[in-house]
């Protein structure tokens, strides 16, 4: 198999993103899906804690740089992109006065039926240099987009 000219970005990493976890940013998610658990809900948030689809909150916020993937040339056409699905392994609970750090990688990057295919790993940690999740992403460029 010969050589992509996006082998290159494998491996390439987006400057780290702070996300800071509130208390009322936990139960309006919360509210929001309608998930009512009581440690969802607290209003003592030493005694809160965030339900484990929270994770969509923060990691979508690691993609506010995704201009990199522009400046260096691999997607032309932002309005050709897809959300190509995501998964979470979740390692500790999130509570309120975290300090996320969010550091995107390209793992895989390929062409595909015509489509370039950009799959992420983002290891997240908390103040503590704790892993609390690691997002796996992938976005798909549609053609006229790279």
């Amino acid at each position: 198999m010969s050589e992509s000219k996006y082998d290159k970005y494998i491996g390439m990493t987006f400057s780290p993103v702070t996300f800071e976890v509130s208390g009322d940013r936990i139960r309006n998610y919360a509210k929001a899906t309608d998930d009512m658990k009581p440690e969802f809900l607290e209003k003592d948030d030493g005694k809160l804690v965030a339900p484990l689809a929270f994770t969509s909150v923060y990691w979508i916020s690691s993609f506010a740089s995704l201009g990199k993937l522009g400046e260096e040339g691999i997607i032309k056409d932002i309005s050709k992109l897809l959300h190509g699905g995501q998964r979470y392994e979740l390692l500790a609970p999130v509570k309120p006065g975290d300090k996320l750090e969010l550091q995107v990688e390209i793992k895989e990057i390929y062409v595909k039926d015509n489509m370039l295919f950009l799959v992420f790993n983002i290891p997240v940690k908390n103040q503590n240099n704790e892993m609390v999740s690691r997002v796996t992403t992938t976005f798909i460029i549609r053609p006229g987009g790279f």
